[in-house]
This record gives structure tokens, sequence and C-alpha cells, in this order.
């Protein structure tokens, strides 16, 4: 009998034995989780390992791996496993000119981003592992007036079935995800770097801008329901205001009677669109668990129902520009993630099952504007798939 079946008929016939015991918390690897419920893995806040990326000459010559998942996040992996995985990333090229906001050396070249999932024997970027993703990439453009400078890439959840457990790159109990970064240009030096995050004026590096996920389904986790929004709940977002007050929700999709262990993975992508505006402008995005489809923060139960304050993603962007670049209007952005309910979502008054949302946010920030009025507008415009989510019962 496998380990992890052994796992959750003990962590059955305990519950079995214990029924006036309240339900146990949310639990990974060495806790409790009910048969049929998949283990969730994820980086978290702070997942990234490293602030600098060197920029190669030739693609893949100096990987590194940005984010990783450990094994002892994981069951053993087991034959019929399904792994869906996901990831967001921000990189920034960093200064143009000379100075205190460098990280590395300056450089006007503009280097091709590429990131991937990978299940592999080892927590660094060396061969002989499993793809989990297609590798995605991007210009990363750094010469202005287009200058891209902020960069994300979205991997969707990508679902990789194990048939065959010989074919596996790990031990099934040994076995990273690690997602794969890499920066190249032909005309690089020594020296060129781009960071995971974003640069700071005093040289320092912001991180916080991403995670890496992975939901890992045994054989008797049945598949997940499949819901789905294309409905733009804004169709625009405003520039004159405060930041604090610029987001605006996108997309919605309602979360009826979330249940504690309930896995989602979702997906979401958008256009922006600058075409009305004199400038470029710094698109941000993030999704969040909230209490109201139109809410753009996440308040009483959505605070608490799951881990990090109701926040589904990070908060991450890129600069849209007017001409030519490797995020040119109109603008897509994506949005990719995973989380767990760590509780059961009921009215306080009535104890009835309550209904939470998944919203995805956006907003935009005016670069070198001379003036900025309220007539500023970026278009939203929806795209086909909207938010789609996926949703495993516990």
């Amino acid at each position: 009998m496998a380990l992890a079946t052994r796992t959750r008929l003990a962590a059955l016939i305990a519950a079995l034995i214990a029924l006036s015991l309240p339900a146990a918390a949310e639990a990974g690897p060495g806790g409790i989780l009910a048969p049929g419920t998949p283990v969730l893995a994820t980086t978290g806040d702070e997942g990234e390992l490293l602030q600098r990326v060197p920029i190669a000459r030739r693609p893949g010559a100096r990987d590194r791996v940005a984010m990783r998942i450990d094994p002892s996040a994981l069951e053993p992996i087991e034959a019929g496993d399904r792994l869906r995985a996901s990831a967001e990333v921000q990189i920034s090229t960093t200064c143009v000119d000379p100075g205190q906001r460098c990280v590395g050396r300056s450089y006007d070249i503009n280097p091709t981003i590429t990131a991937r999932i990978v299940l592999s024997p080892s927590p660094t970027a060396n061969s002989g592992f499993l793809p989990l993703s297609e590798a995605r990439s991007v210009l990363c453009k750094q010469r202005r007036p287009n200058r891209n400078h902020h960069c994300t890439i979205a991997i969707p959840n990508t679902e990789t079935q194990i048939t065959d457990l010989t074919a596996l790159p790990c031990k099934p109990s040994a076995c990273y995800v690690n997602l794969i970064v890499g920066a190249q240009s032909r005309k690089a030096k020594g020296g060129d770097v781009v960071v995971l995050g974003a640069d700071q004026p005093d040289g320092s590096v912001e991180q916080d801008k991403g995670r890496l996920n992975l939901v890992q389904a045994h054989a008797d986790v049945p598949a997940p329901r499949i819901s789905a929004s294309e409905t733009l709940i804004n169709s625009s977002l405003p520039l004159a205001i405060e930041d604090s007050a610029k987001r605006r929700v996108v997309y919605s999709v309602p979360i009826e009677a979330p249940l504690e262990g309930e896995v989602l993975a979702f997906d979401a992508s958008f256009m922006t669109g600058i075409s009305a505006l004199r400038f470029n402008s710094f698109i941000s995005s993030r999704v969040i668990v909230a209490t109201d489809p139109t809410k753009p923060k996440s308040t009483g139960k959505a605070d608490t129902a799951i881990p990090l304050k109701g926040q589904a993603t990070e908060s991450n962007g890129f600069n849209c520009t007017l001409g030519a670049s490797g995020y040119a209007n109109p603008c897509t952005t994506r949005k990719s993630g995973a989380i767990r309910f760590q509780e059961t979502v009921v009215e306080n008054r009535t104890g009835e099952p309550k209904t939470l949302y998944l919203n995805v946010l956006a907003g935009a920030k005016p670069l070198l504007a001379e003036k900025v009025d309220e007539t500023d507008l970026v278009s939203l415009a929806a795209l086909p798939g909207g938010l789609t989510v996926a949703r495993y019962g516990p």
C-alpha cells in the first residue's frame, strides 16, 4: 500500500475515533487531509530565492531557480497523480544611466525573459527534469521612450498526469518543483543583470511580486468543477486619483459556500488600451477573495477565509507602451494561481453558508506625464475565458 494511501487511511480512522473533536485545520504532508482532497503547495509571500539573474548571451546559459517548492511540501508522488502547476513572476531591468539606482551595471540592451516550471531531483537549475509547463517568454524592452522596465510572466495552470513512476527524474518522495527563469541578449556583457521584483531608487530590490503553486491530486481526487466569467465589472481604470483608490474589479466569479480544505486553481486574462492617452502607463494587477463582486479589498470573512489575508496572488505589473515593446498597446495582462480555504465560511448570525467572490483587480499609473485629468482613462476589454476557476471539493 502506498505511503500516501496509508497516511490518508490513518487520518480517516483517527477522525472517526474522535468524532467529538472539531475538524482539523488545513494541513499538508504530516497533517490531516480528508480522502479525495488535493495537496496545495505554494511559495506564498516572499517566494523569490534571489535578487539578480544574469543576462546571458545564449538562451539557457545562465538560468536560475527563482522560486522553489521543496519535497516536504508534497506527498510522495503516486501513479495516477495529476500535478497542476502555475506561477507568476515579475522581472525588472535595472538602470539605463549610471547612478545609485543601478543593480549591477547600466545598459541599454533589451533582454528576453523566459520562465518555466519543472519537476526536478535538485533544487538547482540543472538538467534532468520533467517539464510541468511550457516555457513563456517576453521581450523586456529597456530602450527609451517605450521602455517596459517591469515585465511579468504568468504561467497558466497546466496539468501533468503521472502514469509511470519510473519516468520521474526524482524519487517519488524527493521531487522539487522549480520555477526556472532566464534572461538573454546577444549583446550582454559581464555584470548585466535583471532583478526579481522591482529595483528601487536607493539600489535595493523590492520583492514579493509572484508565487509558484502546485496542486497535487491523487487518483482518488475527483476532477474539479469549472466555472468562468467573461463579464467586465468595470470598463476603465482611472489615472487622476490617488494610487490607493485606483484599483478596480475586472472580473468576478462567485464561490458559493466555501468549505474548509477546498482548493481553487484559477487563470485570468484581460486587455488594457491606452490609445486615448498621450503617455505610457504602468498596469498592475492582483487576485483577491472578497465579500462582494465589486469590492477591490478583502474584508470580513474574505480576510480570514484563505491565508495571507485574502490575497490570492501577489500584486505585480508592467509598463504598457504606445510604441513597440514587449508590452505594446493594447496590452494583455494574465494572472494565474491557486488557493485553499482554511475555514468553512458561514454567516455570523445564522450559521448559513456564505458566498464569497474571487475578484481580479487592475490599476493604472501614468508614466512621465506632465498633466493628468479625470478624462484620462485606461480602457479594459475582456478576453476569451475571462476568469476561469477549477474548484476541487474537500
